[in-house]
């Protein structure tokens, strides 16, 4: 063993990076062992003989071998997986258990968010009156008081649907209401290359979501709110709040400061993603930062003026502890101001151990604060590594050190050459651009892999659009902002948010003027493993020192992002990709050839702007690399299968729509005026390579005649019934048709084959799915598109039953998660399962119990 570490020895910070990646892997176990008792007593057993070998001398002693092993990789890493491990079960079990699912509780609550509100609808979309002022709203919650002490201090989710106006007007951050709420399980919709909504409650601490039931118990408020919350309110109210925006760029200011994102319109959000700057509206450790910075550049200079003069108090002859002081007040006064996220708690710990070593004049390795400020965040955050953002910060500070520790510049300056006042100012003002410039490129380099697997694309302006943007808000925008928020005179804090409020509208025009004249966003599908690979290391060989022999292999970056974008990463045989996603209580359905592309309903849509078509089909199908949609077929009008075209269209290319009867005409006004919109009429086909569609439902010619009202396209028995045929495989997409259409089915093609794979019509309620049906039919396998534990109750125990009886093999994306069949050019078939992906909060979170049935297609 000595032979093998020679001369070297780990140092502190190669501790520190072992313990953090003991306390990261955890967080992608597929299983968590044992429980959190059992955890925490070995970790204490670990910390125990640590103490022991420290005390005696023997850890300080150690100079190689097993012993050098044991002290500097195993223990750290031992404590690192008993800290995380520990950790996750206690979140684990502070969830509402399985058995409380969808029960009613009277809580004691105190409102610990800033409220989200939107106009009143209906479940099915249709909006309630404006004038009598109902509200949809969404906030965070605090348990203070419950007849079940598992409740006490837990943080939930709450909706309050159709909220009265006078109720609306009481409801804001600190206030403390008696309320009758029901609550669920925290869980999330999980479909692959998505966003993981079921994690992030996890890792937000979430207890249980819910929505307030005030028809059952009228709410009643108890206190208005106080403290830091209520001074959260007023600036909202002051920036425009849910009222009229007092500022023209109010909502931004709002996001800026308060991380409240509610009123950004869908145009903004689209210019801020297609110019690289959306990451400026997330609260993270570049807005803390930004304010650290600026205002310790502030507390120098005054420092500095104060040292001159004569009377000046002691404290402010220091200008580097009154910078180190002033830059970290403002950091602590911004992140309470936000609501102080995870991401901006991690921020402030890294601002104090850099201002704690600044004060102290201590000399502290960029390296050894990297991996300390790591490590200090996932023991403080264990599933910190889960947040998308958590890696690019990191990753972006690991390329700035990578890329500029220990270079130093050589200047005329620097060779002893006299330079004039003038000459120093511009000089300063050049390096400091050109060091803009250089690290702006470093930091699109660095996150140029981690961009393309966690947004599947990258921004072509982004380079140069935060080369102005980031300074500008960080030394400008934001810290007027701020200094409006907190200073107590009226005049002054609107006049500041008015200079505030004239540079974002310059900024906005500078972001459209760059948009309208260079490419924006570009989309690529997510990249193999080997490909990520190769990415990886061709960027960090570009990011060390010239001169370094084998740097000129960092242009094989080129021809992978080359690669990336070129479709021969995907499958050259022909193939069949069917997946039904999971959408909670809805239905979203894509087909995906090497060649063609078609959705099959889009999901819901939510008046909170959520929208199924944006937030899952839309990332499903750029990370499978497509770039628009050949055939869009909304099977009819319900808000839960036609909600997400507006998100979809707005997101990828439409090139034809079907629809039922008159619901083209409706659907037109949110597709755009490129896509030809189309019916669905039955005996009507389409083939495109080996794909076959065939309409089997509506005939729009015997409807009138058989009983049938007017084809408007929002009725279920209206829905678009289709046959997808491919190299012998069938499919039967049914939308929302009941026992009613089946007959007719039946009865119009008595020699109908079996299909593979049958979407279940209306979710598996009781009035479809009959006998004679699934007997028609004769599927292998069914699959139902619900909610988990929805309140319709679906599938049906009758129908499930019925299946079972048939022997059908079932499956439930309540269960399953988003659901995959993969037909080879052979038709060899495999079915891939999102929540089998191995993730551990996905354990007990299932439907196969509900109904107590074991559902399964294999």
């Amino acid at each position: 063993m000595n032979r093998f570490w020679g001369n070297w020895r780990p140092s502190m910070a190669t501790s520190l990076w072992v313990c953090a990646i003991g306390i990261g892997q955890v967080a992608y176990w597929p299983r968590l062992p044992g429980s959190a008792e059992l955890a925490s007593q070995i970790l204490l057993a670990v910390v125990a003989l640590w103490l022991i070998l420290f005390v005696t001398g023997i850890a300080n002693t150690v100079r190689g071998g097993y012993w050098l092993l044991v002290c500097r990789f195993l223990f750290p890493f031992v404590f690192g997986t008993c800290w995380a491990l520990a950790s996750n079960l206690q979140s684990l079990e502070q969830r509402l258990p399985a058995d409380l699912h969808g029960s009613d509780h009277n809580v004691t609550v105190e409102i610990v968010s800033l409220p989200q509100s939107a106009p009143a609808v209906s479940y099915f979309g249709a909006p309630l009156p404006a004038a009598r002022g109902y509200r949809d709203v969404r906030f965070r919650a605090r348990i203070t008081n419950a007849t079940d002490p598992r409740f006490l201090n837990r943080v939930v989710q709450l909706g309050w649907y159709r909220m009265a106006p006078d109720d609306f007007v009481g409801l804001r951050a600190g206030s403390r209401w008696r309320l009758h709420v029901r609550l669920k399980q925290p869980r999330g919709s999980t479909n692959p290359h998505t966003f993981d909504y079921e994690a992030w409650l996890l890792e937000q601490g979430i207890f249980a979501t819910g929505y307030v039931r005030d028809r059952d118990q009228q709410p009643e408020l108890l206190a208005t709110g106080t403290g830091i919350d209520a001074l959260r309110e007023s600036i909202r109210d002051g920036l425009g709040g849910d009222g009229v925006d007092s500022y023209s760029s109010a909502p931004l200011m709002r996001a800026l400061l308060l991380g409240d994102r509610g009123g950004i319109g869908e145009d903004t959000r689209g210019l801020l993603q297609r110019t690289g700057t959306a990451h400026l509206l997330a609260i993270s450790g570049l807005h803390v930062g930004m304010v650290a910075a600026c205002f310790f550049f502030i507390g120098g200079l005054l420092g500095r003026f104060a040292g001159l003069l004569p009377r000046a108090p002691r404290v402010f002859r220091n200008p580097v502890g009154l910078a180190g002081a002033a830059g970290l007040l403002a950091a602590v006064i911004y992140t309470l101001v936000s609501g102080a996220p995870l991401s901006a708690q991690r921020a402030l710990l890294m601002v104090a151990v850099a201002v704690v070593t600044l004060i102290l004049r201590r000399r502290l390795d960029a390296h050894l604060a990297l991996a300390l400020a790591l490590c200090g965040v996932l023991l403080w955050q264990p599933l910190a590594v889960l947040n998308a953002g958590f890696w690019l910060s990191f990753v972006a500070v690991a390329v700035l050190l990578l890329r500029f520790q220990g270079r130093v510049r050589v200047t005329a300056a620097a060779e002893g050459e006299e330079q004039g006042l003038r000459e120093r100012i511009a000089r300063v003002f050049v390096i400091g651009f050109a060091n803009n410039v250089r690290s702006q490129l470093a930091i699109v380099v660095g996150l140029l892999i981690p961009s393309l697997i966690i947004f599947s694309g990258l921004s072509l302006t982004g380079l140069l659009v935060n080369l102005v943007a980031i300074p500008w808000v960080g030394l400008t925008i934001l810290p007027l902002i701020l200094l409006g928020a907190v200073l107590p005179i009226h005049s002054l804090s609107a006049l500041l948010w008015r200079l505030a409020d004239m540079q974002l509208q310059w900024l906005l025009g500078f972001m459209r003027g760059v948009d309208e004249a260079l490419p924006g966003w570009f989309a690529l599908p997510a990249p193999t493993i080997w490909l990520a690979v190769l990415g990886v290391l061709s960027c960090l060989i570009w990011l060390l020192p010239k001169g370094l022999p084998g740097r000129g292999l960092a242009w094989l970056l080129i021809p992978v992002i080359g690669a990336s974008a070129l479709p021969f990463q995907r499958a050259q045989s022909p193939y069949l990709e069917l997946s039904v996603l999971d959408v909670g209580q809805g239905l979203a359905v894509t087909a995906v050839t090497q060649d063609h592309t078609l959705v099959f309903d889009t999901g819901a849509a939510t008046a909170a702007g959520w929208s199924a078509g944006a937030a899952v089909l839309a990332p499903y199908l750029r990370a499978l690399g497509r770039d628009r949609v050949d055939q869009l077929v909304v099977s009819h009008g319900d808000r839960d299968h036609a909600g997400g075209v507006a998100g979809l269209s707005e997101s990828i290319e439409v090139v034809e729509s079907y629809s039922p009867g008159q619901l083209t005409r409706r659907l037109a006004r949110d597709l755009p005026k490129a896509t030809a919109s189309k019916r669905c009429v039955a005996g009507q086909s389409q083939r495109v390579g080996r794909l076959t569609l065939t309409w089997l439902w509506p005939d729009a010619a015997t409807e009138q005649a058989n009983g049938f009202p007017r084809l408007s396209g929002e009725e279920n028995d209206h829905s678009c019934v289709a046959l997808l045929q491919w190299a012998g495989v069938r499919i039967l997409l049914t939308g929302d048709i009941s026992s009613r259409v089946e007959r007719r089915l039946a009865r119009r093609y008595p020699d109908f084959l079996p299909v593979d794979v049958l979407i279940a019509p209306h979710h598996g309620s009781r009035t479809s799915s009959s006998e004679g049906f699934i007997r028609w039919s004769q599927p292998s396998c069914v699959v139902f598109s619900a909610g988990y534990k929805h309140r319709f109750g679906h599938p049906h125990k009758e129908v499930v039953a019925r299946y079972a009886e048939a022997g059908v093999g079932q499956l439930n994306t309540a269960d399953s998660g988003a659901v995959r069949f993969w037909w080879d050019s052979a038709s060899v078939l495999e079915i891939h399962e999102a929540r089998a992906e191995g993730r551990f909060w996905y354990t007990g979170h299932s439907n196969k119990n509900y109904n107590n049935q074991t559902l399964s297609c294999r």
